[in-house]
C-alpha cells in the first residue's frame, strides 16, 4: 500500500511540474526538440489561450513600429520565434503597410497555424522552421528585428541580443518585450534596468519600455546609425546556406530552395513553411 502512494505521490509531483513548464515557462529547460513537440501540440489551442495578451497588437505593437518607420515605405522585417504569426498578423492588416517579413519559430505546428492565418499575405510573409540561433543570415540584413513575448524565454539572453543586432541594419529598429513581475515565470524574469543593460551591452540605444499588459512590456530599442532600407527582399536573397554557408545563392520553386552553389534543396511544404535542416 505504502509503495503504491508513493507511486502515485511522484506521478502527481511530476504532472504538476510538466504543467508548470508547459504553461508558464513554455517548455525552455527540456530542450529544444521536446520545446517544439510541446508547441506542435499547443499550435491549435495557443490562440485561444493567449487571446488576452493579443488584444492590442495592433495597437500596441503593428501602429507604434509603423509610426517609427515613416520614411521607410516597404521595410525589411525579421520575426524571431514568430508563433502562430501574431505580429505579422497585426502589421499585414495596416492598410499602410507595404514590406516583407520572415517569420522563424520552432514549431511547425504553430507555423501551420500561422499560415491558416496569413493565408491571405504569404506573398508577405516568409515562414521558416529554424532553431532561432544563431540566425542564418548575414550582418546587416534586416530593417527590423522582432522577438515578442520569446526573449524572456531564451537562457543566453545576452548573446540571443547581440545576435538580434548583428542582422539588424544600422539604424534599425528592435522590437521585443519584457516579461513582468506579475507573470509568474519568477526565475526568468529580468529587471528593466537588468534588460536595459542587455541591449546597451549588444550596441543598442534609445531603449524604451512600456507598459503594453499586465505580463509584458513592450520595448524598442535602435542600434545606432543612420536607417537605409534594405529594399525589396525575401527569404532566397539573404538565408545563407546551411551546408556551403553562402548567402543571396538560392532558387526558389514552389517546393523547394535550391542552393545554385552547392544544390543542398530545403523542403517547402504544402503550407509554404521552409523547413531548415
Amino acid at each position: 500500500m505504502i509503495t503504491w502512494i508513493v507511486i502515485i505521490a511522484v506521478v502527481i509531483v511530476i504532472l504538476f511540474l510538466l504543467d508548470r513548464e508547459i504553461y508558464r515557462y513554455e517548455g525552455i529547460h527540456i530542450g529544444p526538440r521536446l520545446q517544439a513537440w510541446l508547441y506542435d501540440r499547443w499550435a491549435e489551442k495557443y490562440d485561444h489561450d493567449k487571446k488576452d495578451g493579443q488584444l492590442h497588437d495592433e495597437e500596441m505593437l503593428a501602429k507604434p513600429l509603423l509610426a517609427k518607420l515613416s520614411n521607410i515605405p516597404d521595410p525589411f522585417i525579421l520575426d524571431v520565434a514568430t508563433g502562430t504569426g501574431r505580429l505579422p498578423f497585426a502589421l499585414t492588416n495596416q492598410p499602410e503597410f507595404a514590406g516583407h517579413m520572415i517569420a522563424v519559430d520552432i514549431s511547425h505546428g504553430m507555423l501551420k497555424q500561422a499560415a491558416k492565418k496569413l493565408s491571405t499575405h504569404l506573398e508577405r510573409v516568409e515562414l521558416m522552421q529554424y532553431d532561432a540561433f544563431p540566425l542564418p543570415f548575414p550582418d546587416e540584413t534586416f530593417d527590423v528585428v522582432a522577438c515578442v513575448e520569446a526573449l524572456e524565454l531564451i537562457g543566453e539572453k545576452q548573446a540571443a541580443v547581440k545576435e538580434l543586432a548583428r542582422v539588424l541594419r544600422p539604424g534599425g529598429i528592435l522590437l521585443t518585450s519584457r516579461g513582468t513581475e506579475e507573470s509568474g515565470r519568477g526565475i526568468v524574469v529580468v529587471s528593466a534596468e537588468i534588460l536595459t543593460s542587455l541591449l546597451q551591452n549588444a550596441g543598442f540605444e534609445n531603449v524604451e519600455i512600456t507598459p503594453w499588459w499586465r505580463v509584458f512590456n513592450r520595448v524598442f530599442a535602435h542600434k545606432p546609425g543612420t536607417l537605409i532600407s534594405a529594399g525589396k527582399k525575401s527569404l532566397k536573397d539573404v538565408l545563407r546556406c546551411p551546408q556551403c554557408g553562402q548567402a543571396d545563392i538560392f532558387s526558389r520553386t514552389d517546393s523547394s530552395l535550391s542552393c545554385r552553389n552547392c544544390a543542398k534543396q530545403l523542403k517547402i511544404d504544402g503550407n509554404g513553411i521552409v523547413i531548415l535542416h
